[in-house]
């Protein structure tokens, strides 16, 4: 079976898109005080500008002023399943709760992944370049994610790739620490490819990595586990 990983969705305007068919849907969310038995049912209105800042506006629920006068300054949790019924959760601090109920907008949300590994969003200079098919031009894209699994990348107009499609000879460079750190992985086959917009946005083509040296994955299993713990230290250093 599959083990579970928490991706972290982090920025400003990520975190904004994610919330926001939650609040279009009107999707029912669980939100509690941790290490209390205190929680309630509500959902997310609207996210509000106030001032420089973006707050989230939530449904009243009765108890609600009592309990946070007893606790004051305790982040609360939500609870909420996405679109795609994925759990998520993440914590915020609520700002107010008079005629409205206001809090913060968090500055993570986080998303259970059912998946064999944990996938890290790619730092700006990541790429790939690989062989597809029978032609020895090397091909090269800008990478949006990645994991010890596979890779999911930018497909320029000239790409033409299809479902099930193999890449060989497939090299995945990675910034780490002011360096560049090189993946080289034998074989991987396209599992799925993502329609880019009307407006000018790249289609995106996820690959699973079919051949890997246990070295190989090994490493990038310590690689993901690093900019993980990177990504919590940043998150933290912002509250």
């Amino acid at each position: 079976m599959a083990e579970q990983y928490s991706e972290i969705i982090t920025g400003k305007q990520v975190i904004i898109n994610t919330l926001r068919p939650l609040i279009d849907s009107r999707i029912v969310c669980r939100m509690g005080i941790p290490r209390t038995m205190q929680s309630w049912i509500t959902i997310l209105l609207e996210i509000r500008s106030i001032g420089n800042a973006y707050h989230l506006l939530i449904d009243r629920v009765a108890g609600l002023e009592d309990v946070l006068s007893r606790f004051p300054g305790e982040e609360v949790v939500f609870e909420f399943t996405d679109k795609i019924r994925v759990p998520c959760w993440f914590q915020t601090r609520m700002v107010t709760w008079g005629k409205e109920v206001l809090s913060e907008l968090p500055k993570a949300i986080y998303r259970t992944q059912k998946r064999q590994y944990f996938r890290v969003e790619a730092f700006l200079g990541t790429e790939i370049t690989f062989l597809a098919g029978s032609s020895a031009d090397r091909k090269k894209a800008i990478v949006k994610n990645y994991s010890a699994g596979g890779v999911a990348f930018f497909m320029e107009k000239d790409l033409k790739l299809n479902m099930g499609d193999l890449l060989t000879d497939i090299f995945l460079n990675v910034p780490e620490q002011g360096e560049l750190v090189l993946f080289q992985i034998p074989k991987a086959a396209i599992r799925h490819i993502e329609p880019g917009s009307r407006f000018g946005e790249k289609a995106l083509c996820a690959i699973e990595f079919v051949e890997i040296q246990t070295e190989t994955k090994n490493n990038m299993l310590s690689h993901v586990f690093r900019q993980q713990m990177v990504m919590i230290r940043r998150i933290r250093m912002k509250d």
